[in-house]
């Protein structure tokens, strides 16, 4: 059986620092110009790349890909369209332009990075990491195997493994959540707040920020020992709490509270010695609910814990 064609990708910064990916065949009548081709690439400065693929950008620059030929582009996603764009050629759709159109705050604690997926015709989906900043060099290479479109041909054993869209779709949802609570909780702890929050229980309870990220929703706070005694913190509750009948018939029953199931929970101390805080986030599906219901946040001294300390988040 005859071996399925391979093709290698060369990044090149051309212009305003423009890359050009050259696709070139390994069909045995070729090798000796491929071989020519990569020593040339290299006294450019060609950096290699080996799967996971990924390339730093930065401001004013544009990075040029050409695909092979034999594949054309269907879409491009993005993880993070805040810093960076790329875009398929209307009229060729075997190239796509990348560029960094922000640059990360000078005060960042994260690099700003996100990945960039190329569905191509073929069904193959290449993903490529972006690194906002500073260029690493003038030109990279990425080299890998294009599988052809024939069912009886084998799998290259040195093509990257097949990634679902749906599985790169959840690990890109899954890291963005992930950054998003590392953020939050950096907040809390690196720029404390010094007003007054909610009090109860020997407790100072204070809100930083509620943030909503598709359908689930990310609270972060600090909870403060005011006491002269140790604290032992309950674990944070989140409740849907129903009012109660306001007639003045006392057999009515009281308020209805339900639970609300955290997806997350994080507590940097449950133990607090007098003055020390512990930063917190909680992470929920805010639950659907009528005007007289409202979605409340608590945590409680586990030595008071009928006095907890409560917001009203909805």
């Amino acid at each position: 059986m005859r071996n399925a064609p391979r093709f290698a990708l060369f990044f090149f910064l051309v212009g305003i620092g423009c890359f050009a990916c050259f696709a070139q065949s390994e069909s045995a009548a070729t090798v000796k110009q491929q071989q020519e081709q990569a020593s040339s690439a290299a006294d450019a400065g060609v950096t290699p790349l080996t799967y996971p693929y990924s390339i730093s950008t930065e401001p004013h620059f544009a990075v040029f890909v050409e695909f092979p030929k034999a594949d054309s582009i269907r879409r491009i996603a993005l993880g993070d369209s805040n810093y960076f764009l790329a875009e398929a050629d209307k009229t060729d759709p075997h190239y796509a332009i990348i560029k960094q159109i922000e640059a990360p705050a000078p005060k960042a604690k994260l690099p700003v990075e996100t990945n960039m997926l190329v569905y191509m015709a073929s069904g193959r989906v290449v993903d490529i990491t972006l690194k906002a900043g500073k260029l690493e060099g003038t030109a990279y290479s990425i080299d890998y195997a294009v599988p052809i479109a024939r069912p009886k041909d084998p799998q290259p054993k040195d093509d990257p493994p097949p990634v679902s869209p749906e599985e790169v779709e959840k690990k890109l949802r899954d890291k963005e959540r992930s950054d998003l609570v590392g953020n939050m909780i950096a907040e809390v702890k690196e720029h404390p707040k010094a007003q007054l929050g909610v009090r109860a229980g020997g407790l100072d309870f204070r809100i930083y920020a509620i943030k909503r990220l598709d359908a689930i929703a990310l609270v972060s706070f600090d909870v403060e020992n005011t006491s002269s005694e140790i604290v032992d913190l309950e674990d944070p509750q989140i409740n849907l709490v129903t009012a109660a009948d306001k007639t003045k018939d006392t057999k009515k029953p009281p308020a209805k509270v339900e639970p609300v199931e955290l997806t997350q929970s994080i507590v940097s101390s449950k133990q607090l010695a007098p003055g020390a805080r512990s930063a917190c986030l909680v992470v929920f599906k805010p639950p659907v609910h009528d005007s007289d219901q409202q979605v409340i946040l608590s945590i409680s001294n586990r030595a008071i814990a009928d006095r907890p300390a409560t917001y009203r988040l909805e």
